[in-house]
C-alpha cells in the first residue's frame, strides 16, 4: 500500500512539472505563457508576490497601500492580494527574483490540484490507477491550462478541499470536521478570491445535497464555529477590499460583461485546439473534451445507483447544470428577464465579477471528478469478474490517456523577465534620494487600455521590487479614474506642461525615463511653464532620472 501510495505521489509531482518543463531551466530569468506571448499578467502577479513578502517584513503595515497608482490609497485592494503567496515569499528574500518565486508557486499549485484530486477520490474508495488518473486531468484542466498566465486562477485545490471537508462535515460532522471546513474555505480565500466567490455562489443552490446530517444538533453546533472560524481571515482580505471598491465605485461594463460570459454553444463545444469532437472556431469553447463528459455522464448512472456515492454524485450533477447556467451571465435571457443582473443586486461581489464564463471551472472539475466515477466502476466491475489486474489497469490507463490526449496541454513558451541586476543603479538612487510622500512617474505609460499596452507599465512594476518606492504607474483589475485620464494625457501629450501640472499636484519629486524615449524639450526649459525636469547627475543605467521642478520656488528651497 506504502509503495503505490508513494508511486501515485511521484507519478503527480512529475506530470506537474513536465506540464511546464519549459521554464524549468529558467526559473530565474523566464515566465511560462502560451504562444500568445502577453506577458503583462504573469509579469504583474510575480510583482504580486514581491509585495505580499515585502509586507511581511514590514509587519504587514500599510499592506493595501502598495507602491502602484500613487497617490491612491489602497490601491493592493483592486486586484487579487493572494497573501497565499507568502508561501513562496522566502524565495525572494534569498534569491531576490520575483521569476523564481512565481514558478515555483505555480508548479506547487500544479501539484496540489493533483494531490488534492487523490486524496478526494481515495476517500471516496476510488483505486489508485483511477485516482491518480483523474489528478492528470485535474493537472490539465482544460480551462485552466489556457489561462496560464492568471496564477490566482491556477490553484483550484482550495475548491476540491471545500468540497471534500464538506462531503465529510454533512455526514458526520464533528469538530474536526468544522475546522478542516474553515481551513479549506480560508485557503480558498487566500490563493483566489474570484473562485472562492464563485465557488460560493454555485454553493447556495447545492451544498445542501451535501449535508445530509442536518437534523442533527451537533451539525448545526459544528457549522456554526465553521462559519466563525472562516468568516475571521476572510473578513480580514474582504472588508478592507470592499470598502476601498465601495470608495471608487468600481463598476464593471454591462457590454464587456456580456462579452466575457459564455453562450449556449460555448459549452458544448470543446476549445480549437481539441483533436476529437466539433471544435470551436476560438478559444471560447469551454468543454473539457467529449470523451470526458461522455464517461462522466456513464459516472452520473453508477454514481447515482450506488447509495455511498449518490450524495456526491448529485451535487457534483447539480454543479455542472447551475455553474454551466451561471456562465451565460447576461447571455442567460428567459423571456425578457435576465437573472444575471438580479443575482448581482442580491449576492455581494457579484457585480464586480467581469469574466463570467469562469463558472465552468466548477464544471469541468466535476465533469473529471465524476468521469473518474465511471472509470472505478469499471474497475470494480472487472475485479468482480476475476479479470487480470494488468487488464483491468491496462484499460483504465488507456482511458485516461485518451482523455488526456483530446485536449493537451497548449504549447508553452518563455517570456524573459527584466533582469534585475541591469536595473540595480537607477534604482538604488531613487531608493535613497526620494523623500517621503513624494513618488515617482515612470516613462513611457500604457500607450493604450488593452493587458498587452500595459506590458511596459507591468515591467516597471517588476523592477521597482528594487525600490519599493510609490510609482504614479500601475496595473490591477480596476484602475483609478485619475490615473486613466493621466495615462490618456500622456499618451497624446507626452510631457506637455499640463501633464507636469498634475503629476506634480500629484506629489510626483522623480520622472524615470526608459533608454530610448524622447522627452519634449519644452518640458526641460523652465521658462517654458511653471514646471519643468531637470536632469540628476550621472548616468544610471541608461536610465534618465529627472527631478520635476517649480519654477516659482528657488532650487535651493525646493532642495530642502
Amino acid at each position: 500500500m506504502r509503495s503505490r501510495r508513494n508511486s501515485a505521489i511521484l507519478t503527480i509531482l512529475l506530470f506537474a512539472a513536465w506540464t511546464i518543463r519549459p521554464v524549468l531551466v529558467q526559473m530565474n530569468h523566464s515566465l511560462p505563457v502560451r504562444s500568445e506571448i502577453i506577458t503583462t499578467v504573469p509579469l504583474f502577479n510575480a510583482w504580486t508576490i514581491w509585495w505580499n513578502g515585502q509586507s511581511a517584513i514590514n509587519g504587514f503595515a500599510d499592506y493595501w497601500d502598495a507602491p502602484i497608482f500613487f497617490p491612491t490609497r489602497r490601491s493592493f485592494a483592486f486586484s487579487e492580494p493572494q497573501p497565499a503567496t507568502l508561501l513562496v515569499a522566502p524565495v525572494i528574500w534569498l534569491n531576490g527574483s520575483p521569476a523564481l518565486a512565481y514558478n515555483l508557486y505555480l508548479l506547487g499549485s500544479l501539484m496540489l490540484n493533483g494531490l488534492m484530486t487523490c486524496r478526494l477520490l481515495r476517500l471516496r474508495h476510488c483505486g489508485w490507477v483511477p485516482a491518480v488518473g483523474g489528478a492528470l486531468m485535474m493537472i490539465w484542466l482544460p480551462i485552466s491550462l489556457r489561462q496560464l498566465e492568471v496564477l490566482q486562477l491556477i490553484p483550484v485545490w482550495p475548491i476540491l478541499w471545500v468540497w471534500s471537508s464538506l462531503e465529510r462535515h454533512g455526514r458526520q460532522p464533528t469538530r474536526g470536521s468544522a475546522i478542516e471546513i474553515a481551513a479549506a474555505v480560508t485557503a480558498a480565500f487566500f490563493t483566489s478570491i474570484h473562485h472562492t466567490l464563485l465557488m460560493c455562489v454555485t454553493l447556495l443552490p447545492t451544498a445542501w445535497l451535501l449535508l445530509i446530517a442536518f437534523r442533527k444538533r451537533q451539525f448545526w453546533i459544528w457549522s456554526i464555529l465553521a462559519v466563525i472560524l472562516a468568516a475571521v481571515p476572510a473578513g480580514l482580505l474582504v472588508v478592507p477590499m470592499k470598502r476601498a471598491l465601495s470608495e471608487h465605485q468600481f463598476q464593471r461594463d454591462e457590454a464587456l460583461v456580456s462579452q466575457l460570459s459564455a453562450r449556449p454553444q460555448n459549452l458544448w463545444q470543446p476549445p480549437h485546439d481539441a483533436k476529437i469532437g466539433i471544435r470551436a472556431r476560438d478559444s471560447n469553447g469551454m468543454s473539457p473534451g467529449w470523451i470526458k463528459v461522455f464517461l462522466a455522464t456513464a459516472g452520473i448512472g453508477y454514481g447515482l445507483r450506488r447509495k455511498r456515492h449518490r450524495h456526491l454524485t448529485a451535487f457534483l450533477l447539480l454543479t455542472i447544470v447551475v455553474s454551466g447556467l451561471l456562465a451565460l451571465g447576461p447571455n442567460l435571457q428567459i423571456g425578457s428577464a435576465r437573472p444575471w443582473w438580479n443575482l448581482t443586486e442580491f449576492l455581494p461581489g457579484l457585480s464586480q465579477v467581469r469574466n463570467v464564463f469562469r463558472f465552468m471551472y466548477l464544471a469541468q472539475m466535476a465533469i473529471i471528478l465524476l468521469m473518474v466515477t465511471a472509470l472505478n466502476e469499471v474497475r470494480l466491475r472487472m475485479d468482480s469478474h476475476r479479470m487480470p489486474g494488468w487488464l483491468t489497469s491496462s484499460l483504465v490507463t488507456g482511458c485516461v490517456i485518451m482523455a488526456l490526449v483530446e485536449l493537451p496541454c497548449p504549447q508553452i513558451v518563455l517570456a524573459g523577465a527584466p533582469d534585475l541586476n541591469r536595473h540595480l543603479q537607477w534604482t538604488e538612487y531613487v531608493r535613497e534620494h526620494l523623500p517621503a510622500g513624494t513618488g515617482i512617474a515612470c516613462i513611457p505609460f500604457s500607450p493604450g487600455v488593452s493587458a498587452h499596452d500595459f506590458d511596459v507599465t507591468a515591467r516597471w512594476m517588476y523592477i521597482g521590487s528594487l525600490h519599493a518606492r510609490p510609482m504614479v504607474n500601475g496595473y490591477s483589475g480596476f484602475f483609478p479614474k485619475n490615473y486613466l485620464e493621466l495615462r490618456a494625457r500622456i499618451s497624446s501629450e507626452g510631457l506637455s506642461q499640463p501633464v507636469l501640472v498634475t503629476l506634480a499636484e500629484m506629489q510626483t519629486y522623480f520622472v524615470v525615463v526608459q533608454p530610448g524615449t524622447n522627452v519634449r524639450p519644452e518640458a526641460l526649459n523652465a521658462d517654458v511653464g511653471r514646471y519643468y525636469l531637470r536632469l540628476e547627475s550621472g548616468r544610471q543605467d541608461d536610465y534618465r532620472i529627472f527631478r520635476l521642478l517649480d519654477s516659482s520656488v528657488p532650487e535651493s528651497a525646493a532642495a530642502k
